[in-house]
């Protein structure tokens, strides 16, 4: 047996492996699972986004079973599919909001109070019941919302109030509220009166002048014109004692028009402390007496943060207040609107 050794140069190697390794195989392109004519239908899709959207759903759902190539495909396609059409969506939407007129969100006056025929006769000589107060008195309060500009036009904020009718006269109609309610409102262009939002139960927002305020005592006043009918109003005064039934008008937490009751708990100078349940949305609201005497304007309640125990602890400041235009500041002619009011309050009481 031969014993003679064997040897393999670094050329022998690269020769072998050069002449077993197999030759490269081009790469060949594989047809895509979706079918062009399925394609081309998706595409019909992109301007009906809601549509494109469903129909995403259901193809998701049906291929859910399909080989990972093909449902790769699929959500791909649909992926640009859907960022296609939500980009012409938006586009569409922003040339919409800026070229074409968009029907009017504030209206011109208060058309549920131009076309009332008449109003409650208050104060009442009868002590009136909770339903009698509803149908008489919630039709007297609105709601109160600061203005906020969005894209140049105004709109109500988020953030309500409430408010009570002062007096329907000939060219307007005069209304309480709080200084709060009315303190976020946007500063309006060219220097006139500041403006808030109000809406009747018919839920179309106007806009109102606000005419006086009184931040010292926590309360405002507003003005809307008036464009037709007749009927007058002129909302009394009443002088609160403490211990007598009241009942309060206002949206808390955005319930518009809640009614609640309670009593006087206290007195405290102008201040009436309350036991009728507020909550946000109260401020600015009327309390009435009984007979519908405009007793005060609710102003606050006590902070829970500092007494998780306190309840039903809320106050309202003294209607009483609007006899004293000197607490008072004006816009434009807020002095002449509040002494008319107080000229036909004193014939009414005379007659």
């Amino acid at each position: 047996m031969s014993s003679e050794k064997i040897t393999v140069s670094a050329e022998d190697i690269d020769l072998a492996v050069h002449v077993s390794a197999p030759a490269e195989i081009p790469a060949k392109k594989q047809p895509s699972p979706i079918p062009v004519w399925a394609k081309a239908c998706l595409w019909l899709l992109v301007p009906v986004l809601p549509l494109l959207c469903v129909i995403s759903v259901i193809l998701r759902i049906a291929f859910r079973t399909q080989p990972p190539r093909t449902r790769y495909a699929l959500v791909s396609l649909l992926a640009t599919l859907l960022t296609v059409s939500s980009l012409l969506a938006l586009v569409a939407g922003v040339a919409i909001y800026s070229l074409v007129p968009l029907p009017p969100m504030v209206n011109s006056g208060l058309p549920d109070l131009d076309q009332r025929t008449g109003f409650p006769s208050l104060s009442s000589a009868v002590t009136l019941s909770s339903a009698e107060v509803s149908t008489q008195l919630k039709p007297l309060v609105v709601v109160v919302s600061p203005a906020v500009r969005f894209w140049g036009r105004e709109a109500a904020s988020v953030g309500l109030g409430a408010g009570m009718l002062l007096e329907a006269g000939p060219d307007g109609y005069l209304f309480a509220t709080a200084n709060h309610v009315v303190s976020g409102t946007a500063s309006p262009a060219g220097g006139s009166a500041p403006h808030v939002m109000v809406a009747m139960e018919g839920g179309l927002w106007s806009k109102a002048d606000v005419i006086a305020t009184c931040p010292s005592n926590d309360m405002a006043l507003l003005w809307v014109e008036r464009h037709s009918g007749a009927a007058a109003f002129v909302q009394p005064i009443g002088k609160p004692q403490d211990g007598e039934p009241i009942f309060v008008i206002g949206h808390p937490e955005g319930l518009k028009y809640t009614l609640s009751s309670g009593i006087i708990s206290g007195l405290h100078q102008d201040v009436l402390q309350i036991s009728a349940a507020i909550s946000p949305g109260n401020s600015g609201g009327p309390v009435y007496d009984a007979h519908g005497a405009l007793l005060g304007v609710v102003s606050s309640k006590f902070d829970r943060n500092n007494d998780a125990n306190a309840e039903n602890l809320g106050f309202a400041n003294s209607a009483e207040l609007l006899h004293n235009p000197s607490l008072w500041s004006f816009y434009g002619n807020g002095r002449q609107r509040l002494e008319q009011y107080l000229k036909d309050l004193q014939t009414k009481q005379q007659m």
